[in-house]
């Protein structure tokens, strides 16, 4: 079975923020099924969604880092 999320470390610091998928959206101004499509893996996640997801978390975590895909074996 897939994992919910390949973006670990984005999914991490949703709950280290008690931020569930539809606040991120809110926050980051993109629709719910497109943030979820893109964390699962479905979409391709742009520079610039990167960016707004990282600032709506509130989070300094190097880009390459907090989207460091993760596959299930």
């Amino acid at each position: 079975m897939k994992n919910a999320s390949v973006y670990t470390q984005v999914m991490i610091q949703m709950y280290l923020r008690g931020m569930d998928c539809r606040t991120l959206s809110q926050k980051t101004g993109m629709s719910y099924p497109t943030l979820r499509r893109k964390l699962r893996g479905e979409g391709s996640i742009r520079l610039a969604d990167a960016l707004r997801i990282r600032s709506a978390l509130g989070c300094d975590m190097p880009i390459e880092v907090l989207f460091e895909r993760k596959e299930d074996a």
